[in-house]
C-alpha cells in the first residue's frame, strides 16, 4: 500500500511540475524565476492533496491520510506564493494562523472519509474555526492598525472618542445615582 502511495505521489508530482515548467518556459513573461520559487513547496503539497483525493475515490486509507500533510504544505506554499507575488511579507504576522486551520481541514477531511473518528473530525473543525478566526482577527488588527490601513490613521482619534464616551457615561451614572 505504501509503495503504491509513494509511486502515485511521485507520478503526480512529476506531471504537475512538468505542466508548471512547460508554462514557465513556453508562456513568456507568465512567471519569472524570482516569483515561482514557492512552487517547490506548493506543488508537492498539491500533489499530496491529489493523492489523498484519489485515495477517497479508491477507498485507500493510506492515500486518504495524505490529505493532512497536503493541506498543510499547500497552505504554506500558497502563503509564500502570495507573499512573493505581492511583496507583502509582513502578512506573515497573521497568515501563520492559516496553518492550524489547514491542519484542521486535513484532519476533518481525512476523518470524514474514514481515517479517524468523530473525535478527530470535531478536533479538525475546531482547529479550522480557531485558525480562520485568528486569521480574521489578527489580519484586521495588523492590517488595520499596524500596516498602514485606513484604521491606522484614525485609531488615536478612536481612543480619544472612546475615552470621552467612558467619561460621559461615568459622569451620567454618578449624577443619576445621587451620590
Amino acid at each position: 500500500m505504501a509503495d503504491r502511495t509513494g509511486r502515485m505521489f511521485l507520478a503526480i508530482m512529476l506531471i504537475i511540475f512538468g505542466f508548471f515548467f512547460s508554462a514557465v518556459l513556453y508562456v513568456p513573461g507568465w512567471l519569472s524565476p524570482d516569483v515561482w520559487w514557492p512552487a517547490f513547496i506548493l506543488v508537492p503539497g498539491l500533489t499530496m492533496l491529489v493523492v489523498g483525493l484519489a485515495g477517497i475515490a479508491g477507498r485507500s486509507r493510506g492515500m486518504i491520510a495524505m490529505v493532512i500533510p497536503g493541506c498543510i504544505v499547500s497552505t504554506v506554499g500558497g502563503i509564500l506564493l502570495f507573499c512573493n507575488v505581492t511583496n507583502r511579507w509582513e502578512s506573515w504576522a497573521y497568515a501563520w494562523t492559516l496553518i492550524p486551520a489547514a491542519v484542521g481541514l486535513g484532519i476533518w477531511t481525512a476523518s470524514h472519509f474514514g481515517v479517524g473518528d468523530a473525535g478527530a473530525a470535531r478536533a479538525g473543525r475546531w482547529l479550522m474555526l480557531l485558525g480562520a478566526s485568528g486569521f480574521v482577527l489578527f489580519g484586521a488588527f495588523f492590517e488595520g492598525l499596524i500596516f498602514g490601513g485606513v484604521v491606522s490613521r484614525y485609531w488615536p482619534a478612536a481612543l480619544i472618542l472612546l475615552g470621552v464616551v467612558v467619561l460621559l457615561s461615568s459622569a451620567r451614572r454618578d449624577s443619576g445615582s445621587g451620590s
